[in-house]
């Protein structure tokens, strides 16, 4: 059993008589250490396959194990729980605040976690040091660039060390040398033990994973071994 297992996961939106099908029947596991992407064009499927993994949302039908969990089976707390403890996410929009430090931005997620207070700026700063940023950690927001916004926003996913790491389009808003920095960051992070998934359309970005899985209509199209590792970003 990977950390992840996904079996026949259907995903409806709207009621009954009135359905949207978004997801038809998806099914694949990813093992524990592996980077893998999920690639599919818009309207694919892939962000509401992205919701659901990353526990922000529910199946249809289907089973969805995380971590060795049926996830159908814990409550909407222990789904919240889970996904503060066990899943950092990155997105395409950085989200952090506009007056608060970088440092601060960093520690937000501890504020909703069991780590003693005592431990938040620590714990913080070896988030920082991971993505290369100890130096920038009293800046604020508007003082970095893109690129460094969205290594505070890795920092900050990883500040609970979680099991999984979700990254939805994290080069969506970047040029093309930024986000080779960016994604140079999650495979270090790879190599270093994390499980990564990043849900992307650019070829680039997805060709940075050992395993790309491609969506369309709300099917699983491929699922293959990435053998081109990152050849296509510019350099």
């Amino acid at each position: 059993m990977g950390i992840i297992d996904v079996d026949n996961v259907t995903k409806a939106y709207g009621e009954e008589g009135m359905l949207a099908q978004v997801l038809h029947g998806v099914s694949f596991s990813i093992a524990e250490g592996e980077f893998v992407s999920i690639m599919g064009p818009s309207g694919s499927g892939k962000s509401t396959l992205l919701h659901i993994l990353g526990l922000l949302d529910r199946p249809t039908s289907g089973t969805y194990f995380f971590g060795g969990e049926n996830t159908a089976l814990l409550s909407d707390e222990a789904l919240a729980s889970a996904r503060n403890e066990k899943i950092g996410f990155v997105f395409q929009a950085f989200h952090l605040l506009a007056r608060t430090s970088v440092l601060e931005n960093v520690i937000l997620p501890l504020y909703y976690s069991s780590v003693p207070k005592k431990d938040y700026v620590s714990k913080a700063k070896i988030a920082l040091e991971h993505v290369d940023l100890s130096h920038r950690q009293g800046h604020l927001p508007h003082q970095l660039s893109g690129g460094e916004k969205q290594r505070v926003a890795i920092a900050r996913a990883l500040v609970n060390d979680p099991k999984v790491l979700f990254a939805d389009e994290p080069t969506g808003n970047l040029d093309s040398k930024t986000g080779k920095t960016v994604m140079d960051t999650l495979d270090t992070l790879h190599k270093q033990g994390k499980t990564i998934i990043v849900i992307t359309h650019e070829t680039s970005t997805a060709s940075y994973a050992n395993r790309i899985i491609s969506i369309g209509d709300g099917l699983i199209v491929s699922d293959q071994q990435s053998i081109k590792k990152h050849e296509h970003y510019a350099k």
